[in-house]
């Protein structure tokens, strides 16, 4: 009866049952307890998925435990009439929806208690940073920090993290985690997809020892890594043994900085820069299905960053992140999506912005641009993620290619 279950699940969601199942499978039909089985991946990248939901206020008026250390059951915020809002900006709105349903269904998460949801964007910091705290049956608490969003602020600062470190989602994080350490007396589990992950490892690392050992795992999922100054350090070294990274097969976001070894790579469903949606992450019970080898795409990709980074240094970095990011604000946008939506208006906009640099650069910046606006909006675009992945790499080929000696004039 469990193997018809299993089969009908993945049936249900769309996925063979000889390709696996999904997260959404999992969670319908993985029916233990947290008190019989601890926390896994799996699960962490459940619960780091619920960070990337926009609780509104109207929501948070009717349920004020959601922000308070008390927190309320995960299906208080199974609310129909807030789903667009809560979830329409993410990487995949119907799998979200499943999995929220799924969830709150199943023995395993309906008893948990979301607390402490915290949500801010700063654009003159260049910050966009939100987590959420999930307390657990038997007292366990974790962390989940939401990973990059669509908006322009949120990108830069992904990208702001080639050259300054730390950078202001980071500084977040550590001061929520801490805060946490400090509300509950609990085993602390932390995790995040995408800037999320990076955000859940630092913060694990910067908490003090007393309450760091209580932390069971850190998990970061297909979220970028860090300089090697800082992995050099005693406070990552302290910290490793108990770190746990997953990526899928064609990672792109989570092989950024990626230095360290051990980390488990996922099989998927999809292809290219589509498999930073976790929702083509394939799940084989309790276990995600792990094979032995990156792509030879994202290696080739991973090669094309590492070169350039280290052929240039972090204040020339800087500059031409800033350069980017400078056109980009002169489309007038909040999101990348906007920009996608409105080519006609903030094409022309932004060309005029790029018109004192250099052609060579100018190009390249264009380049890069286009390909930020498909990566970030490829929740929405399923359809381009061909070009999307082509236009990636050809923006990392020319980075390498040209910045060395081809500097923005600013």
């Amino acid at each position: 009866m469990a193997a018809e279950r299993d089969e009908e699940a993945r049936r249900a969601h769309g996925a063979d049952a000889r390709e696996g199942g999904t997260i959404v499978t999992y969670a319908r039909t993985c029916l233990d307890t947290f008190r019989e089985r601890p926390l896994g991946a799996v699960d962490s990248l459940i619960l780091s998925w619920f960070a990337y939901f926009r609780l509104p206020s109207a929501l948070l008026r009717d349920v004020p435990a959601l922000t308070g250390p008390e927190g309320a059951p995960l299906p208080a915020l199974m609310r129909a009439e807030f789903f667009d809002e809560m979830m329409g900006t993410s990487w995949d709105p119907e799998g979200s929806r499943e999995l929220l349903c799924a969830a709150c269904a199943s023995p395993r998460f309906r008893t948990v208690r979301v607390a402490l949801y915290r949500a801010l964007s700063n654009e003159e910091r260049e910050e966009q940073f939100a987590a959420v705290t999930f307390i657990l049956p038997g007292g366990a608490v974790y962390v989940a920090f939401r990973g990059t969003d669509s908006t322009i602020v949120g990108w830069k600062e992904d990208f702001n993290m080639a050259f300054q470190s730390p950078v202001p989602a980071q500084v977040s994080a550590a001061a929520y985690l801490e805060r946490v350490a400090g509300e509950y007396a609990g085993p602390l589990y932390v995790g995040g997809h995408s800037k999320g992950g990076n955000l859940a490892v630092y913060a694990a690392i910067m908490l003090p020892h007393a309450q760091q050992d209580r932390i069971v795992r850190a998990f970061s999922h297909d979220g970028p890594g860090f300089n090697e100054n800082f992995l050099r350090g005693r406070g990552f070294a302290r910290m490793r043994d108990r770190i746990d990274k997953t990526l899928p097969r064609s990672s792109v976001f989570g092989m950024i900085f990626e230095d360290q070894e051990d980390y488990s790579i996922v099989d998927s469903t999809s292809f290219a820069l589509l498999q930073h949606n976790p929702f083509s992450w394939v799940v084989d019970g309790a276990e995600f299905r792990c094979v032995e080898r990156i792509s030879a795409g994202a290696r080739y990709v991973d090669s094309t960053l590492a070169s350039w980074m280290r052929s240039v240094t972090p204040e020339e970095r800087g500059r031409f992140i800033d350069t980017v990011f400078d056109v980009i604000g002169a489309a007038d946008s909040e999101r990348f999506a906007q920009i996608r939506d409105n080519w006609q208006v903030t094409l022309p906009k932004m060309l005029a912005a790029a018109g004192d640099i250099d052609p060579e650069t100018r190009q390249l910046i264009m380049r890069t641009i286009r390909a930020l606006v498909k990566c970030a909006t490829l929740g929405q675009a399923a359809d381009a993620a061909a070009r999307m992945a082509a236009a990636a790499s050809d923006a990392a080929a020319k980075m390498a290619e040209h910045l060395p000696t081809t500097r923005p004039r600013l």
